[in-house]
């Protein structure tokens, strides 16, 4: 089971622009007090996770729902990052994650990572994953994602609601928000030791990230590339011919896009499908897209503006069913931890 990233990264494992968590060695650690008066109470939670010392980390997995897990295939890793000064006196920050590190002794982190691609003003942009800036909006987090370039935004969201939750006593027994969060680590009883215990210090941070303006992805419609020349639906036509033809059949949302479900507009002058409907199995409302670029077509999501972003999909036991298990989609938060809590995690590991 993966952790589930947004529609045009859809169930990818990358790594993410809503890094914000705890700092090395433990408890968090207050800014300075002139900062504070001027903080809302989620700017201070955030400060409290993110400000150096402090770094966040936020963890990435493909895990097995029974089993244990296998080398190449499996694994589990994390990023971290922290940012220098307080917005709120030093204006935006960035916010770049660190080259990823696996926490399971047995796996190592994947030789490619799939990668988000965004439309923008007519041409496709690739995220970078691990740029980001921070600053801070009203009472909230605004956190903007760039691209490769290391300039242009590719998404903007806020954060909002932060809550910090200390961790005690059995890594295994961890609050029901965290285990699902981490949906196999937690429903795969043979995942985690059940005599670890959560470090001095153990900590994670849940809030909610709300998206700030309409944000149309880019992916593969078959295979996995990482540049800004996804694999096309079809080559050499358009979006007219192939509506005129029937539609567009996708295999993934079980649907055949048509004018009856959906609407051809203008999107930064590309001529663009946007459904009418929402996409199935996603922790967040979100469209099927298809844009006409360069004498093809190619396919997307566009995730509105306003939309609170889904969490992770979580396994729930369903004796008697041919999985075992059910998936709920209902999850709409985010959670990072701190160094003491993945240094927990890491050792109730028993693979």
């Amino acid at each position: 089971m993966k952790k589930v990233s947004r529609p045009g990264v859809a169930i990818a494992v990358v790594l993410s622009a809503l890094l914000m968590g705890c700092g090395p060695g433990g408890g968090s650690s207050s800014p300075p007090a002139a900062n504070q008066a001027a903080l809302s109470a989620d700017q201070k939670a955030f400060e409290q996770f993110t400000l150096a010392p402090n770094a966040s980390y936020d963890i990435e997995w493909s895990l097995p729902a029974s089993g244990t897990p296998v080398s190449g295939t499996n694994f589990l890793f994390q990023s971290h990052a922290s940012i220098a000064a307080s917005p709120s006196t030093a204006g935006a920050q960035q916010l770049n994650g660190t080259p990823p590190v696996s926490i399971a002794n047995s796996l190592t982190v994947p030789s490619t990572l799939p990668v988000g691609r965004y439309l923008i003003n007519g041409a496709i942009y690739v995220g970078s994953g691990s740029l980001n800036s921070v600053n801070y909006q009203g009472t909230g987090i605004k956190v903007n994602s760039l691209a490769v370039d290391g300039v242009t935004v590719v998404d903007s969201q806020l954060r909002s609601n932060l809550s910090m939750v200390p961790l005690s006593g059995a890594v295994a027994a961890a609050p029901s928000d965290l285990a699902q969060w981490f949906n196999a680590l937690y429903y795969n009883p043979s995942l985690l030791s059940a005599s670890a215990v959560w470090g001095a210090g153990a900590e994670y941070l849940k809030y909610t990230s709300t998206e700030l303006a309409d944000t149309y992805t880019v992916e593969d419609f078959t295979g996995t590339t990482t540049g800004n020349t996804p694999t096309p639906v079809v080559t050499g036509t358009t979006i007219a011919t192939l509506m005129a033809a029937g539609g567009i059949a996708s295999s993934e949302d079980g649907t055949t896009y048509t004018l009856i479900n959906g609407s051809v507009v203008s999107v930064g002058g590309v001529t663009t499908y946007v459904a009418s409907v929402v996409r199935p199995d996603l922790t967040m409302p979100a469209y099927r897209t298809y844009y006409e670029l360069y004498g093809n077509v190619y396919t997307g999501s566009l995730v509105k503006a306003g939309t609170v972003l889904g969490g992770n999909v979580y396994l729930v036991a369903a004796p008697g069913t041919l999985t075992g298990y059910t998936l709920d989609y209902s999850q709409q938060y985010q959670i990072r931890l701190n160094a003491a809590a993945v240094a927990s995690l890491h050792t109730a590991l028993t693979f």
